[in-house]
């Protein structure tokens, strides 16, 4: 296979795991100093140009299945003018269709995945490779963009906001758009916030009057993001700071979540509705004709403008000191409590004069773990009749027991049918649960049902004979073989301490992240297509986990090293690893190795031990192996799966 390639096999799952960064943690959030805007009481009116229609806030973005390897992380004015394309058109129906289902090279799908790798977050989505819109609370849009591209303003605005932060949404802008349409009505005015998160560069000032398609700044990474990317969010009057955040630490951790599951979960979601609207929708609908979408990439750039190196503070109107939780080398979020206080249930929505809705939800008993539940949702009135009249409003679906995924959490009139719609659950783990139909003021539930534990390890396997209960690595080896990832050898022994070869190291890993097994021509000449790990080298060569060597080998039987083995698992996972490495992560891996990335996230998530010497270099054996592919499985199944990022 020749080199372009292997670049276009790599560059599928770069893209991919880009999906995934680019959530970067523009989860940007909560760190804002909600008192810096408090409703429009503190500011006064802006008076700026009447509305005359919407423009982009990103002009041109990279068509990310052409740029070279090399060009992934080279700034605005590095990429090549033939390589920019003018802002895709955001269609929420566009996130529907995975990545998986993207084949690389098909011409006809080559939009749609720049699509998705520009719009890596989309409105109210979550932190997974292929979010939907509702599937979280991301209340705001990431776009995917290099370093330095130019960011503009939406509309004629009074800036309101200009921020320097560290963490949190880093620096940012904030416009005032007063007497704009509603994004429901052409003829309903009201005032709305756009706020511009995570700048490198800042050219405007508090209190500025700004026309439509002004330059703002420059998109960069500043506060808690991995990538550059612009957070792009449009609040409503009815929220309280600009940019608004749905949920507080305080709402997490009594709900037993972290930030990232609390986003995935759906934490604060009716809030975010009452407060946001969908930012790219609204600028599509009230987009000018007369906007040139191909620009001249020399033409919109402006000299980057640095950030002054003192942060001078502004004038606060803090109802009570600003929590501050100190950040950890990629820090979450601070989310910041306010003064108000609100219940984050579903939006009250217009009732029927008429006939009252009811809801009756049909679920099975009793499922086993990994089974799809389908859920038959039954409206009816009053009288226990079938409802089919129209009706306004959302229909939220949940379930009040993490132990699986709603694939379609909202419905509206269209989505029943003679009074019935299916919700389809997946991904089912042990527990008990209840289905929660929520409409307007009103909550309705299903009984429980159950969900079986497949037994941790096969029957007739209770251990092996040199692997003691007291073994360091017994419970990961016992519960791998349980899941069916690992077995032993035919004299009832595991042999912890054999090293492992490169072959058998994706074979662990890609059946411990329950990888779909793919097969393809290789260009290896050492591994014929008869070869018992021909199918793992396979997925693991397309999915550019791996590489062979110049003189056309792959080299199977040789022992990985533990540099190598970190490399292959986190690719594979499609892993956040930061590329800021700022000390030395052991005293035997230096900041400036090659592999220095891998040991850093691996020592934060703990998927290796804090020891002082890492040994980089030494082969890696199956007892480690396991350990390590078991912690991520465990993280993975009790929810934290920020062991990512």
């Amino acid at each position: 296979m020749h080199k372009h390639d292997l670049l276009m096999h790599k560059k599928w799952f770069r893209n991919a795991a880009w999906a995934v960064l680019a959530v970067f943690l523009s989860f940007s959030v909560t760190m804002v100093d909600n008192a810096s805007i408090l409703r429009t009481s503190i500011l006064p009116s802006a008076t700026h140009k009447p509305f005359d229609g919407l423009t982009y806030p990103i002009k041109q973005v990279p068509q990310w299945s052409n740029l070279t390897e090399a060009e992934y992380d080279n700034v605005y004015t590095q990429i090549p003018s033939s390589k920019l394309m003018p802002t895709p058109y955001y269609n929420p129906s566009d996130f529907q269709t995975s990545f998986n289902d993207l084949t690389w090279g098909d011409p006809n799908t080559e939009d749609l995945r720049n699509k998705k790798i520009t719009y890596s977050v989309p409105y109210m989505g979550d932190y997974s490779l292929d979010a939907v819109e509702y599937s979280g609370s991301h209340l705001a849009l990431d776009i995917k963009i290099p370093s330095g591209t130019p960011v503009y303003a939406i509309g004629n605005a009074k800036v309101v906001k200009v921020k320097y932060l560290s963490t949190g949404f880093g620096n940012h802008v904030v416009l005032e758009h007063n007497n704009f349409p509603t994004i429901e009505n052409p003829n309903s005015f009201t005032t709305y916030y756009s706020a511009y998160c995570h700048l490198q560069s800042m050219l405007v000032s508090e209190g500025d009057i700004i026309t439509k398609g002004q330059q703002l700044g420059l998109s960069g990474d500043t506060g808690t993001a991995t990538t550059p990317h612009l957070h792009f969010q449009i609040d409503n009057s009815n929220a309280d700071w600009h940019p608004f955040w749905p949920f507080t630490w305080q709402e997490v951790n009594a709900a037993g979540l972290n930030f990232w599951s609390a986003v995935n979960a759906g934490l604060g979601q009716s809030l975010a509705m009452q407060t946001t609207i969908n930012p790219m929708v609204y600028v599509q609908k009230y987009m000018d004709p007369s906007d040139a979408l191909v620009e001249n990439a020399a033409a919109v750039t402006e000299p980057v403008v640095e950030p002054e190196p003192e942060v001078v503070p502004e004038p606060e109107v803090v109802p009570e000191p600003v929590v501050v939780v100190e950040p950890v080398v990629e820090p979450e979020p601070e989310v910041v409590a306010s003064n108000d206080t609100y219940t984050p249930e579903p939006v009250i929505e217009p009732r029927p004069e008429d006939d009252e809705m009811k809801f009756s939800i049909a679920v099975r008993d009793e499922y086993d773990e990994g089974d799809v539940a389908y859920v038959t949702l039954n409206l009816t009135d009053q009288h226990g009749g079938t409802y089919d009249k129209f009706f306004d409003g959302v229909v939220v679906v949940s379930l009040t027991e993490r132990i699986g995924y709603v694939d379609t959490t909202m419905f509206t009139f269209k989505d029943f049918t003679d009074g019935l719609a299916q919700a389809v659950v997946t991904d089912l783990e042990p527990g008990n649960s209840k289905v929660k139909v929520a409409y307007g003021n009103q909550t309705f539930y299903s009984d429980y049902f159950k969900v079986a534990e497949e037994p941790s390890v096969p029957v007739g396997i209770d251990s092996f004979s040199d692997v003691p209960t007291s073994h360091a690595n017994y419970e990961a080896i016992m519960y791998l073989v349980g899941k069916g990832v690992i077995t032993g050898f035919n004299d009832g022994t595991f042999k912890p301490n054999n090293t492992v070869t490169r072959a058998e190291a994706l074979k662990f890993i890609l059946e411990g992240v329950n990888a779909p097994l793919l097969t393809d021509d290789l260009p290896f000449n050492d591994v014929p297509d008869s070869d018992w790990a021909y199918k793992y080298i396979s997925t693991s060569y397309k999915r550019a986990i791996v590489t062979g060597y110049k003189d056309g080998s792959f080299k199977g039987g040789v022992t990985v090293n533990k540099a190598e083995f970190l490399k292959m698992l986190f690719t594979a996972m499609d892993a956040r690893v930061s590329k800021k490495v700022k000390k030395d992560p052991f005293l035997d891996v230096d900041e400036d190795d090659w592999f220095a990335k891998y040991f850093q996230h691996a020592s934060k998530k703990k998927i290796i031990d804090n020891n002082l010497r890492a040994w980089p270099e030494s082969g890696m054996r199956r007892g480690a192996v396991a350990e390590a592919i078991y912690r991520i499985m465990r993280m993975e199944e009790e929810g934290w799966s920020s062991y990512k990022g």
